[in-house]
């Protein structure tokens, strides 16, 4: 039996500005789930396992549909990680079955909530939802069987006796086994490189994607110990846990709950990149790093051992301490990077994210006492519930941690992720949507939507109205939030000692920054951008008011100073001015991405009582807890609850 297993692309077809893997300053991602695929396949006696890397490699569509006729397929795994690949998927999967109509095609990730419109809009046969491994060696075993048989025919209740796995019966009806179980700690597996490089097709030089040089990454160039002797100068990014111990209402990453990685496999995997890829510094891309208390400690310990200097992207404020952070320091650590998503506790609780703001102003503000940096905090906008007076609340927060920095709000947060938020499947997000009626409500509605969100994550200005707010009130929002830090940190750094502080942290930053031979070249800078740059520039074309206003105005001391009934009303309103050129008269660029449904009635808005914790419980402060209240007086059918159960969140 012939399997060929391969990594799905985040952007959508035509989105070419993003595949200049080489040029970018971040090492890839090494793509776990194929390796994990591969090595339970082997496992289980399927040695034959290929891999094309249809991400890294980003073949036309006549070059995949000569890979496929050269290597014949019984079965094909498509590995759609994020949830915005659709297109991808329909793209791929189309040309597969045209190649080989028995193919039987199988699709993984967080992209499956949506199963109902991929089963029934594309070319793929089964979606396999929460972790693939043991649901995908199931699929292999009835198919090893089904092929001796000479059926064309699946037999649908067989397959349906694996867990995790949707599919479509004889009579188009949406079956769904039920979750499956998920991977034990014991059975995490760390990337195979040898494996990922036989998915090249011989395009080796394509591997060092994974190894970035030290000095294109601004993070560790910041870092005195960056340039002691002895360093190895290459970056590659890891995972030392998988999943999240949150179920944020607008994330996916809570479905598959949260497990660590063996420590004994992680020494082997540390000595490896040492060792055979000259690897001395790490990204953790975990979300949820320091969880487990211990297992976090030891492997900084580790890390430390194999003389790694590292920073972890994805770390909860509510999980660290000050002893935390000290010890991860002695061990190695340069930096940690927090989802704060609001200085809004109204928001904090809509979204679930079980902490205060007050959690957030110690974790930052202690690490800047322990010189540990902090580099820009994701912010998002637009939650149901948001308002005014949300937007500038989150805007005084991200003025007392630049005041804290001691550095300027537009220096600091000029590129700050303040993205507005948007419904992923799989989400209570989502289904919020889908009951308002702003996410479709048919087959082909819905599937234009996940079309709409296949090319989001490389432009932030993308709208859905949750809030019965007018639309020129909610594409104003972000500029508020800025407008309201730099108001916030001119106040704040009247105060002497945050000036002295501010003078001590530059001092000593530019003093590091001449220990980099690249920090100060501006060839080199746009050099190493490269697909960002270029998607900047298309950005000042597409947004040209919102990034003049950006640069010019809203970071202007003078501006800061004038008051907020003069300046905030014109602002405001050339915004709304740019958004109705773009709405009207761009929409068919696949650059822009502006969903509008200004008909939201007002009373949908999450009102304050609904949120206040001094009158209600935590868990009747969420909207996942909204959804479900919605979900139980809508008199589904047996589909839309299938439907709803894998699209409403975990």
């Amino acid at each position: 039996m012939e399997i060929i297993i391969n990594s799905v692309p985040v952007e959508s077809p035509g989105a070419t500005l993003l595949r200049k893997r080489s040029e970018s300053c971040n090492p890839i991602m090494p793509k776990i789930a194929i390796t994990s695929l591969y090595h339970w396949a082997e496992k289980n006696g399927f040695s034959s396992c290929k891999f094309y890397d249809i991400d890294m490699l980003y073949p036309s569509d006549a070059d995949i549909e000569k890979y496929f006729r050269e290597n014949k397929a019984d079965v094909v795994g498509l590995s759609a990680v994020v949830s915005t690949s659709y297109l991808q998927v329909k793209r791929i999967a189309k040309i597969i079955k045209k190649v080989n109509k028995h193919t039987l095609i199988v699709c993984g990730g967080y992209l499956t909530a949506a199963a109902n419109t991929i089963l029934r809009k594309t070319e793929v046969d089964v979606c396999v939802v929460g972790d693939g491994e043991i649901a995908w060696v199931g699929i292999l075993k009835y198919m090893k069987e089904h092929l001796k048989t000479g059926r064309k025919k699946l037999d649908i209740n067989k397959l349906l006796e694996i867990k995790g796995i949707t599919l479509l019966d004889d009579d188009k009806n949406l079956k769904f086994s039920g979750f499956g179980q998920a991977l034990a700690s014991c059975h995490m597996v760390f990337p195979d490189f040898e494996y990922l490089k036989s998915g090249l097709l011989g395009n080796d030089d394509a591997l060092n994607n994974y190894f970035k040089p030290v000095d294109r990454l601004a993070i560790f160039g910041s870092e005195k110990r960056s340039y002691e002797k002895g360093r190895r100068p290459k970056v590659s990014s890891i995972f030392l846990s998988k999943g999240c111990v949150a179920k944020c209402t607008f994330c996916q990453r809570g479905s598959k709950g949260y497990s660590v990685y063996d420590l004994s496999k992680l020494e082997k995997h540390l000595k490896n990149l040492a060792d055979n890829y000259d690897v001395g510094f790490l990204v953790i891309d975990d979300e949820n790093f320091g969880s487990i208390k211990k297992h976090s400690y030891q492997c900084a310990e580790l890390l430390n051992k194999y003389n790694y200097l590292w920073f972890a992207i994805g770390v909860r404020v509510d999980s660290v301490t000050k002893e935390d952070l000290i010890h991860y320091k002695k061990n190695g650590c340069i930096s940690l990077g927090f989802g704060i998503e609001s200085g809004s506790q109204t928001m904090l609780d809509i979204m679930e994210k079980k902490f205060t703001v007050e959690d957030i102003k110690k974790a930052i503000f202690t690490c800047t006492d322990l010189d540990l940096h902090v580099p820009a905090l994701g912010f998002m906008l637009g939650m149901p519930g948001e308002s005014l007076k949300t937007a500038k609340a989150s805007g005084k927060l991200m003025g007392e941690i630049a005041a804290k920095f001691g550095v300027p709000v537009g220096l600091i947060f000029g590129n700050t992720d303040l993205a507005y938020a948007i419904p992923l499947v799989g989400t209570p997000l989502y289904e919020y949507g889908k009951q308002l009626g702003l996410i479709g409500q048919n087959l082909d509605e819905e599937e234009k939507y996940l079309e709409l969100t296949s090319n989001v994550g490389a432009y932030k200005r993308y709208y859905i109205n949750f809030n019965g707010a007018p639309m020129s009130e909610v594409v104003f929002w972000d500029m508020l939030v800025f407008m309201e830090a730099t108001r916030t940190y001119k106040k704040l750094m009247k105060n002497k000692t945050n000036n002295e502080a501010m003078v001590k942290r530059f001092k000593k930053k530019l003093e590091v920054q001449g220990l980099n031979p690249h920090i100060r070249s501006k060839e080199k800078n746009v050099e190493i951008m490269g697909a960002a740059t270029a998607i900047k520039e298309i950005k000042i074309n597409q947004y040209f008011i919102t990034n003049f206003l950006k640069q010019h105005v809203v970071f202007n001391d003078f501006i800061a100073k004038l008051p907020r009934f003069l300046v905030n009303p014109i602002i405001k309103w050339s915004i709304y001015l740019e958004y109705l050129i773009q709405k009207n008269f761009f929409k068919d660029s696949h650059n822009l991405h502006i969903e509008t449904n200004t008909k939201v009635d007002p009373k949908i808005r999450i009102k304050e009582e609904q949120v206040d914790p001094f009158k209600t419980r935590q868990i009747e402060r969420s909207l996942r807890t909204i959804v479900k209240a919605k979900m139980k007086h809508m008199g589904m059918t047996e589909q839309q609850k299938v439907t709803s159960h894998l699209t409403g969140g975990p």
